[in-house]
């Protein structure tokens, strides 16, 4: 075993492919997206403005839109159809229109109405875009009507209770901040690592079955399969639990992510997700004919754990038959673990359930594969050479 695994780290350090996969990309796509969300809320949307009043209030409303820290007004001297234009190609967000009469309409104490329109194809500058103005021009009606309640005698903390009687108090349990980087990162970093390991474990053994070497590998460790499998694995997991440290440490320290519950746990959780990653990587080379089939199946599997990990679209609101499949993908665990561990700061006990079934997926698909990996060595090499 020592012998093969004195080979394997000779090899990540003296092949080109997996030296540029396993050693420089994982630190590329760690700088690549801490820097894409370093400031971690969206800042500065732009937006046009058609002021079709052009009164003191309308101003007002124009220069507290300005003010907020998420809007830019890019254009205020905008006509409809140039704004809907600018809309669509992208170059603002929103496009608030202030019809005639505005400020008339308030004094006379009738109803006026701002029409904003944007894009909620795109959701996250689309929902900042609205949520930011509906905030605004709630904080005017506000004003507005409490100045009017004071012009009528009405006591100042009245006025306040007749504007809403309902009073919210609001307790944000994790990410306080609306942070979009420790939602986001927390979940792309180990997504991007996964695929690294996953890919990068069968290149290692499929390199040697695509040009025969397997029945060498299993002369030199006396025709057992367990020197080869664990030779060959064990300098990359050493290696890529390194990199996850590098992965946490560019979270919890360069990017000051929370860290409010157990570190030993999110250590488990991340050796966990390397072992069933590898084991998975696995279990693609035993059902695969080619080597190139074995990169697709283990790429394919790698690609779509994003969508069953719960970031995109919530577990739960999935079908049930989804909601099953999402369970054997060991990421949708792991992520689920180090948001109670980091963000919620959870007792280690609530995600005893993640790591359990961790264990369970590092441990399946390698004894689902076992026998057809030792015929895949027996015999040397693939089915098909390619």
């Amino acid at each position: 075993m020592l012998r093969i695994a004195k080979r394997e780290i000779t090899l990540l350090l003296s092949n080109k492919t997996i030296f540029i996969f396993a050693v420089i990309l994982p630190f590329i796509l760690f700088l690549f997206f801490n820097g894409l969300l370093k400031n971690g809320v969206a800042r500065d949307l732009p937006i046009a403005v058609i002021d079709l009043d052009n009164s003191v209030i309308s101003r007002n409303v124009i220069s507290q839109l300005d003010a907020t820290p998420e809007l830019w007004i890019y254009q205020t001297f905008v006509n409809q159809q140039k704004g809907e234009s600018l809309i669509r190609q992208g170059k603002i967000y929103g496009l608030v229109t202030i019809p005639k009469n505005f400020e008339a309409d308030l004094k006379s104490g009738k109803q006026a109405t701002i029409v904003n329109q944007y894009n909620s194809n795109i959701l996250l500058p689309g929902g900042l875009e609205f949520k930011t103005f509906s905030k605004v021009i709630a904080t005017i009606s506000a004003k507005i009507f409490i100045q009017n309640q004071l012009l009528k005698g009405v006591p100042m903390q009245q006025a306040i209770v007749n504007y809403q009687p309902v009073k919210l108090n609001n307790h944000v349990l994790s990410n306080p901040y609306t942070n979009y980087s420790y939602y986001l990162n927390s979940g792309f970093l180990a997504y991007f690592l996964q695929i690294i390991i996953i890919l990068t474990t069968i290149y290692c053994f499929g390199n040697d079955l695509k040009y025969n070497k397997g029945n060498q590998l299993l002369r030199i460790s006396n025709g057992k399969l367990n020197p080869i499998v664990f030779g060959k694995i064990l300098p990359f997991t050493i290696w890529f639990f390194f990199v996850g440290l590098i992965m946490y440490y560019s979270m919890f320290v360069w990017q000051d992510f929370p860290l409010n519950g157990s570190k030993t746990a999110l250590l488990i959780g991340l050796f966990l997700l390397i072992v069933a990653s590898q084991s998975f990587a696995l279990f693609f080379l035993s059902i695969s004919n080619s080597f190139r089939e074995a990169l697709t199946y283990g790429s394919g599997f790698a690609a779509v754990s994003l969508s069953f990990s719960g970031i995109t679209f919530p577990i739960f609101s999935m079908d049930k038959i989804l909601q099953w499949i999402s369970q054997i993908f060991p990421f949708t665990h792991f992520f689920e673990l180090f948001i109670e561990q980091s963000q919620q700061g959870f007792p280690v006990y609530y995600s005893l359930k993640s790591i359990i079934i961790l264990i369970i997926l590092c441990l399946l698909p390698i004894v689902f594969a076992w026998y057809n990996l030792h015929k895949l060595f027996f015999k040397g090499m693939f089915n098909n050479r390619i």
